[in-house]
């Protein structure tokens, strides 16, 4: 874009009237006094100025001010030096580069968020989808993508924000904005300053080179206009997982495998949100058809939907959201399908002397699976770290417990990689082979809690059955009426 921006402006320096004898009449006037304006005004500090405002609020082109700069500094009796033309604009680009770094670090996520997706918000080319993005490239390679951002054009005053967020090294902030903002700032600088001996040539073919610019625009807009007009009616629908954080997601690959196996229209994506509130966004700015939810949200959802099916509301926690969008508008059911899948994979396990469980943990998962063993006839009791009413500790647990509760269900994240060596507190030695053991983690497929149950002469059972029945009701509620 940079290049069909100077076709347009650089025919209207080196002499205002040249440029207007080469214009046609209806742009006349309008080249005259943009021409004189540049030619009267462009000094350094208009330079660092506009620059700043370039970094900051107003996304102007910065090769609109760069190039041109440079061309009249090509002009032995200019008093601009094009090498300060290219210092003075790489200041502007770190002013304008901090102003957005301090009041994202001022407002904050949620606040920031919700001014990217408002009226001013996208006047400034922002969405919270984008920060988003922005976001997670900055999480992987924070000091290269701010160099490397501010080199490529349009994404300016995004790069800035995530460092903002993230309160990164005001000094490193400053080193790297400078590093990639001139590099730019000198390429920009070098084709306005070479072009200056092209004068007659650019002068010349004005008219032409600005039409060539225009054409050359219509057909990008029109192309990103009629490939939002084909992925509307191929139908494709979005479907995803929200959660906290989500660095290995099952259900991420089994569905794009099932996506692409069975040539379904559809995606699924991850949303790693920091607060439950961003479901909304999400769904309105997305208009996905369903989501997973996984921890911490299978409880905090519930502020969330507009319906909510029985087994969810007997469990108390959601894992599966049905969403159903109208014009403007859109409504969330909330399921849990935890059940279907625990209820699966542990139910061909048991055996008639597996009377009572232990479930180990406290959260979403463990209400599911309450509410299955129960159902199976199965006495349940939880254990935590801390003690209260219904719950006991780890250290509660002796010889006469852990034989009398001989199904044990793991349903913390103790032992998901990368933490592989990690496992519940329990006292293995009194484990037999009479005891089940079943771990909701599937990641590795045995984890130390397992390992240990195996080598007590236990029957175990890791979580990757659980997830593919719960995915697999998931997707049936989600294209079904049940």
């Amino acid at each position: 874009m940079a290049v069909f921006t100077l076709m347009v402006t650089l025919p209207l320096f080196s002499s205002p009237e040249k440029a207007a004898q080469d214009s046609i009449p209806q742009i006349q006037s309008g080249v005259m006094k943009v021409a004189q304006w540049y030619e009267n005004n462009m000094n350094y500090g208009t330079i660092t100025f506009l620059m700043a405002l370039e970094s900051s609020f107003i996304p102007i082109p910065s090769e609109i001010v760069i190039a041109p700069a440079a061309y009249i500094a090509s002009d032995p009796e200019s008093d601009l030096n094009i090498f300060l033309v290219i210092l003075f604009a790489t200041i502007g680009s770190v002013i304008g580069a901090l102003i957005i770094y301090g009041l994202s670090a001022w407002l904050g996520r949620k606040a920031l968020y919700k001014f990217a997706d408002s009226r001013m918000g996208s006047a400034l080319m922002l969405d919270s989808d984008s920060i988003k993005h922005a976001e997670e490239v900055f999480k992987k390679r924070s000091k290269i993508s701010i160099s490397i951002g501010r080199f490529v054009a349009g994404i300016r005053l995004v790069i800035s924000i995530p460092a903002g967020l993230a309160k990164m090294n005001i000094f490193n902030f400053i080193f790297f904005t400078f590093l990639g903002s001139a590099v730019y700032n000198t390429a920009m600088a070098l084709i306005g300053y070479f072009l200056h001996g092209q004068a007659d040539l650019i002068h010349k073919y004005s008219y032409e080179f600005s039409i060539i610019t225009v054409a050359l625009c219509v057909v990008m807009i029109l192309f990103f206009v009629v490939r939002y007009i084909l992925l509307r009616l191929r139908g494709e629908k979005i479907y995803g997982l929200i959660g906290f954080p989500l660095e290995h997601s099952f259900s991420k690959r089994y569905f794009t495998d099932k996506f692409k196996k069975e040539k379904i229209k559809a995606r699924y994506n991850l949303f790693e949100i920091k607060d439950i509130s961003e479901v909304t966004r999400i769904i309105k700015k997305q208009k996905v058809a369903g989501l997973n939810v996984t921890i911490p949200y299978k409880e905090k959802v519930f502020d969330y939907v507009d319906d909510l099916d029985v087994t969810a509301k007997s469990i108390g926690a959601i894992n599966v959201l049905k969403i159903t969008h109208n014009k403007k508008n859109f409504r969330v059911k909330g399921y849990n399908t935890d059940a279907i899948g625990f209820e699966e994979s542990i139910k061909p396990s048991i055996k008639p002397y597996h009377k009572k469980a232990l479930i180990l943990g406290t959260g979403g998962a463990s209400k599911a699976i309450k509410y299955v063993l129960e159902k199976l006839g199965i006495e349940t009791m939880y254990v935590s770290r801390s003690e209260k009413e219904g719950v006991i500790t780890y250290s509660s647990l002796d010889e006469k417990i852990m034989s009398e509760y001989n199904v044990i269900v793991n349903a913390t994240p103790l032992g998901t990689y990368p933490n592989i060596d990690t496992y519940p507190d329990i006292p293995y030695l009194y484990i037999t082979d009479k005891h089940l053991l079943f771990d909701v983690v599937y990641n590795p497929a045995e984890t130390q809690f397992l390992k240990k149950g195996k080598e007590q002469g236990a029957t175990i059972i890791n979580g990757e059955q659980m997830l593919i029945g719960q995915a697999e009701a998931a997707w049936k509620i989600w294209n079904e009426q049940i």
